[in-house]
């Protein structure tokens, strides 16, 4: 009874908040000063404290994970496109979680100081990233709830893949140096060509909704590939992971090694799992893997 209270809860946060936000004068300017007063920010933090505990307590399920995801790629992708006003302005993707770890090395190739909007952001995503392995990108992030719900459309057997982590993450850090070289030499972002966040805005740009179809094309076959692959902030993640105080753990007396969790889960993360190696492939916490297990030996803890 609880969760659905908690996840009832978490869905009247937008409602509640916007509202307030929408009254403040000059709302844009001030968001520096009322950052957690934003309904954004509120049912993000909404959004991860609920999945922290579904995830402890072991009690998330497809159907749940699924309106969930539903839910987060519609508060954050769509609401804002919403015939609502100010209440529908106030959950703007501005800036997006890609812009808020880009266009910092903007300002500073640029001279100028780093906005505290960004700075402050930036912080959000670390520490929920640190609570709970993962939980932004995993239950938080509108493009990494609609790869993953795309990914669920079944396909014919052998269609689905998953690429070795080795090569996606040298892509994805390759990728990286080179916008590092190219915003200090000649103060671009080459992000901006390829970020799907941009088609959120909902004024059908035809290259970002191209990139977007391409994510979602690639999701058929892949289990977020824009994550794995380009997405800086799951780079910054993935390496914060690495201090998360609760992750994905393995019982060794209760595993018998049936593979049940490294057949049913999407992602390249279980065998590092049960390998019990601390640096691993990204887990976007999805609770797949511990649904799975059916001796409980998998868990979310500390």
């Amino acid at each position: 009874m609880i969760y659905k209270v908690v996840s009832i809860a978490a869905l009247l946060v937008p409602v509640l908040v916007a509202p307030v936000w929408a009254g403040v004068e000059g709302h844009e300017r001030s968001a520096e000063t009322f950052l957690f007063l934003r309904p954004r920010d509120w049912i993000s933090l909404a959004l991860c404290g609920v999945g922290l505990l579904y995830l402890v307590q072991a009690r998330l399920r497809y159907g749940t994970r699924l309106r969930i995801l539903g839910l987060v790629f519609f508060a954050f992708g769509v609401f804002s496109a919403l015939p609502l006003g100010r209440i529908a302005s106030a959950m703007a993707l501005h800036p997006s979680p890609l812009c808020v770890l880009t266009k910092p090395f903007l300002f500073l190739s640029a001279g100028y100081a780093v906005p505290v909007v960004f700075l402050t952001l930036l912080i959000l995503m670390g520490l929920l990233t640190v609570i709970g392995n993962k939980l932004f990108c995993g239950w938080s992030c509108p493009i990494g709830a609609v790869q993953e719900i795309v990914h669920r459309i079944p396909l014919p057997k052998g269609w689905k893949r998953k690429l070795p982590f080795k090569m996606t993450h040298a892509v994805r850090i390759l990728l990286f140096v080179f916008f590092l070289i190219v915003v200090f030499t000649s103060s671009a972002d080459m992000y901006d060509y390829v970020n799907p966040f941009e088609a959120l805005h909902w004024d059908f740009d035809p290259w970002m909704m191209g990139v977007l179809c391409v994510v979602l094309a690639g999701s058929l076959f892949l289990f977020r590939p824009f994550c794995y692959l380009v997405c800086p902030v799951g780079l910054l993640t993935w390496g914060l992971e690495h201090i998360s105080v609760a992750r994905v753990k393995l019982d060794r007396s209760s595993c018998d090694d049936c593979g049940l969790c490294e057949k049913q889960s999407p992602c390249p993360t279980v065998p590092a799992v049960l390998e019990g190696r601390r640096s691993r492939p990204d887990c976007h916490a999805c609770g797949i893997c511990i649904e799975a297990c059916p001796k409980d030996a998998l868990k979310f803890r500390v």
